[in-house]
């Protein structure tokens, strides 16, 4: 009976998804602007269909566990699924229209941000409640993945491992999936301004693998001499002629740090050398700050994995965190349950004493979101309102945001949220032989951070005092931009001012354009 529930219970959520896009390709294939009322009506059933299918798979969930439910936690299992599900695609379909129908009717497009913006915390409470519900009754550790092998289909575990066969594991498609949306809202930026999609297809290519090197190669550096987790160092790996272990990332051993150093510089040496018709400051504003949702993403690839976490710390410390992140940060399970008794262990002199670790992967993801909202949006309007008290002018002067300060301030966030972090940290992860790589790395990353706003903020001054306009490229030549999407597009001209984070001057002599040579194309995706 299990089986059955959650089988129809699937079939009717992926059932409702589908329904939708077809709904929406229909809508745009009609051209209207405005939602109508057999549209709406459509939306809802959609939404109702995947609520009942959040209701049955979770009724097949406790069956065919046989969990011991309780009343109270079935109410929560109950009122959380299809609240979390609908919310879901209620987010979805109204986030389409938000980035992608620019053309839509001022009114219709309004209430579309508001239901957009209210799913969001909707679905995060349901996600909470539902989880609450079930999170006693689940098997720890949680699954971090699947094997297709001689076994058969093999669940993967953090304290359980196979060979061989095909492996997939969370850890991979968050990061993958996490990259995917920080191109994707990235790309918006540039459709907004450009009205084409694809501007930055190869850059994303490019900017992934370099971040990945350069991941590696930070680990490698930092831990060249070991580490007090007691690592073998790499300098002596490489003395025994065992130079591959410097590539052998599949032995674990990346880090963020550096991660987002090589693709930063990545992409932007790409888009210096192929997209120089984009002024590089706006690309780097529209695209370094997705850089932290990606971060906060996978970061809970580290959770299901069951590595990088904090000290030693009682449950009971932790009141208000989920039932199942507590359970899946234990320090051991039994029986597919914590162990509550707690174990102690000493480093470097310091005893430390708990029945789980400090939720660092949740520390951190919850710092990251924050910051990509606050940097995305917070800050341009508080520097805006605070230019204008300060130099009493309406555009805010000198104190005016310019392009590319948001790279500093991602620079300086980061650096920030690493330091609060590190005294959080096991000891056995700490970087270096003396443990402070990881710190004296965060504070290059504050002080280069400072510097790149002062870089930021004297190269838009310049350019003011010589008469030269602050954009530099600023459009997209004629022939690609007729070329560009046939969805109803922005389309930015020369004498365009508007910009999502600065407002250009008219561009008045072709020497400040640098054109590249147009690029000749059939569809609105890049093709190199």
């Amino acid at each position: 009976m299990g089986i059955f529930l959650i089988f129809f219970g699937w079939l009717f959520i992926v059932g409702s998804g589908v329904y939708g896009v077809l709904k929406i390709k229909a809508f745009n294939k009609s051209g209207a602007k405005e939602f109508d009322k057999p549209f709406l009506r459509t939306m809802g059933i959609g939404l109702g269909v995947a609520a009942v299918g959040g209701i049955l798979s979770n009724i097949g969930y406790a069956l065919q566990g046989k969990w011991p439910i309780d009343p109270g936690h079935y109410v929560m299992l109950l009122i959380g699924a299809p609240v979390f599900y609908a919310a879901v695609l209620a987010f979805f379909v109204t986030f389409y229209f938000r980035y992608w129908r620019t053309d839509m009717a001022d009114k219709c497009r309004k209430n579309n941000s508001l239901v957009m913006i209210v799913s969001i915390p909707l679905a995060l409470f349901a996600f909470l409640l539902a989880g609450e519900g079930m999170g006693p009754y689940l098997t720890y550790p949680l699954v971090k993945g699947f094997a297709i092998n001689n076994q058969g289909w093999v669940w993967l575990r953090p304290d359980t491992y196979t060979s061989g066969g095909l492996q997939i594991v969370w850890y991979g498609v968050l990061i993958v999936g996490a990259a995917v949306l920080a191109y994707k809202i990235s790309d918006h930026h540039f459709y907004q301004k450009y009205g084409r999609h694809g501007i930055i297809d190869t850059c994303f290519l490019i900017a992934f693998p370099c971040g990945i090197l350069g991941a590696r190669i930070w680990y490698v550096v930092g831990n060249w001499n070991g580490d007090v987790g007691g690592i073998v160092p790499f300098a002596e790996r490489f003395a025994r002629g065992e130079w591959w272990s410097i590539f052998a990332i599949w032995e674990g051993g990346l880090t963020i740090l550096g991660g987002a150093v090589g693709g930063i510089l990545g992409g932007v040496l790409y888009m210096l050398l192929k997209r120089r018709y984009v002024d590089i400051r706006f690309a780097i504003d529209a695209i370094v700050p997705t850089i932290l949702l990606a971060q906060a993403i996978g970061r809970f690839g580290n959770f299901f994995n069951h590595e990088v976490y904090g000290n030693l710390t009682m449950m009971d410390q932790w009141p208000l965190l989920p039932t199942w992140i507590k359970y899946n940060m234990a320090v051991s399970w039994s029986g597919g349950q914590p162990v509550f008794d707690p174990v102690s262990k000493t480093i470097g002199g310091v005893t430390y004493t708990g029945n789980m670790y400090v939720p660092l992967f949740l520390i951190e993801a919850l710092l990251n979101f924050l910051g990509y909202f606050i940097i995305m949006y917070l800050v341009p309007k508080g520097y805006g309102f605070l230019a204008k008290k300060i130099t009493k002018k309406e555009d805010g002067g000198a104190l005016a945001l310019a392009m590319g300060d948001k790279l500093g301030f991602y620079l300086i966030w980061y650096g920030v949220v690493r330091i609060i972090m590190e005294p959080l940290r096991d000891p056995d992860f700490n970087m270096g032989t003396n443990g402070m790589w990881s710190f004296w790395n965060s504070m290059v990353y504050i002080i280069l951070g400072a510097v790149v706003i002062v870089a930021m903020q004297l190269w838009a001054y310049i350019r003011r005092r010589k008469g030269l306009p602050v954009e530099m490229g600023g459009y997209i030549p004629e022939k690609v931009v007729a070329e560009g999407p046939k969805e109803a597009p922005v389309i930015k001209k020369k004498d365009d001012h508007k910009n999502d984070f600065a407002k250009p001057a008219s561009v008045k002599k072709p020497s400040d354009l640098d054109k590249p040579k147009p690029i000749k194309r059939n569809t609105d995706k890049e093709e190199e």
